[in-house]
């Protein structure tokens, strides 16, 4: 590597640090095909070795410390050989925080990993998968009706008044009471009061 490509790496690397929507634009420039308004998270790691085998689709969401790779380098013991195969994750696809995505998968539309997972095979469109290795846990049918039927009897707040760490201490106070007996849930807006 020349000189001066070495100092864009390094001032494209700090920029990970600095810029948070830099991140996706990066990982394009590494050669990992990305759609519309997908978000991924930095720091999430996508293979360096071959990025160009990884295919994100429109509206992904990766979240923080996800893991992708195209390799697997344990079949190395069986002789000189390294499996390689292709990431696709389809459109409006989630991956929760520290999971971990294996060469040769490929996930959703519309799918779940849940944090910490593990997914060593396909996701299938429209469902939900969880664990180390991710197993079925429900439809996407099952998972929105149980989220809402759980909103009806829980907290209910607009979460941009709370998530950033700047806002005032009532305001805080207000929230933490409201979570005293479990979880409550954020959305974008509070829907009409029909009262």
């Amino acid at each position: 590597m020349k000189l001066t490509e070495k100092i864009m790496h390094m001032t494209r690397r700090l920029r990970l640090l600095a810029d948070k929507g830099y991140y996706p634009s990066y990982l394009r420039h590494q050669g990992v095909r990305i759609g519309k308004d997908a978000v991924i998270l930095y720091p999430s790691y996508i293979d360096g070795r071959m990025p160009y085998l990884v295919e994100i689709g429109d509206n992904v969401v990766i979240s923080l410390h996800v893991t992708i790779l195209t390799h697997d380098a344990t079949s190395a013991w069986a002789g000189d050989l390294i499996k390689v195969g292709r990431v696709t994750i389809k459109d409006h696809s989630f991956i929760g925080a520290g999971s971990t995505i294996l060469c040769n998968t490929t996930i959703g539309p519309n799918a779940i990993v849940g944090a910490g997972s593990v997914v060593s095979r396909d996701i299938p469109p429209d469902t939900v998968y969880a664990g180390s290795p991710a197993r079925f846990v429900c439809t996407m049918e099952e998972f929105t009706r149980k989220n809402k039927d759980a909103a009806a009897h829980r907290p209910l707040v607009e979460g941009c008044h709370y998530q950033h760490p700047y806002i005032p201490i009532q305001r805080k106070d207000a929230l933490k009471k409201s979570l005293d007996d479990g979880f409550g849930y954020f959305c974008a807006r509070l829907p009409n009061d029909k009262s």
